[in-house]
């Protein structure tokens, strides 16, 4: 194969892999949002469910409850580092995410994002809990569960 035609073959599959990339992302219907959006503080606790022991290279899933049904739930992607605490000090926690979307009625989400540790942070309304996943994206990892959350009304 001539420099021309591998040059031209490396640019459509790249092309080809970014596009089913963002494509996977849009078709888990979590519409983007404004990355100033703040966190919607609910209920009187904090979830916290880590699973950096487990490195993904997709991160996707479903936001469930409370109860039946679900309600429209803000995800935001937050860089986060081992070295980290579970918790932000006070004052961090209104730090600007690197994504962040809603997930509709059916609960879903999806992010493409470079390697590197991450809290996916969920909340909805006044009243319910907010909910953070702690995860670790590694590239050729082929892993690719699915992350499911269900959502808790605030005692």
């Amino acid at each position: 194969m001539n420099r021309a035609k591998r040059v031209a073959f490396s640019l459509v599959l790249f092309f080809a892999l970014v596009g089913s990339s963002l494509a996977q992302e849009q078709s888990r219907n979590c519409a983007r949002e404004s990355l100033k959006t703040p966190t919607r503080w609910g209920g009187n606790e904090r979830i916290e469910i880590d699973l950096r022991d487990k490195p993904m290279s997709t991160v996707w899933g479903t936001v469930e409850g409370p109860g039946e049904g679900t309600l429209s739930t803000l995800v935001q992607v937050f860089r986060r580092r081992t070295s980290d605490p579970l918790y932000p000090p006070p004052g961090q926690e209104n730090e600007l995410p690197v994504k962040a979307c809603w997930t509709g009625t059916a609960g879903s989400f999806a992010f493409s994002l470079p390697a590197g540790e991450y809290e996916l942070r969920m909340s909805q309304n006044v009243g319910i809990d907010v909910t953070s996943v702690l995860i670790r994206v590694k590239h050729g990892s082929y892993r690719s569960e699915k992350i499911t959350v269900t959502m808790h009304v605030g005692t």
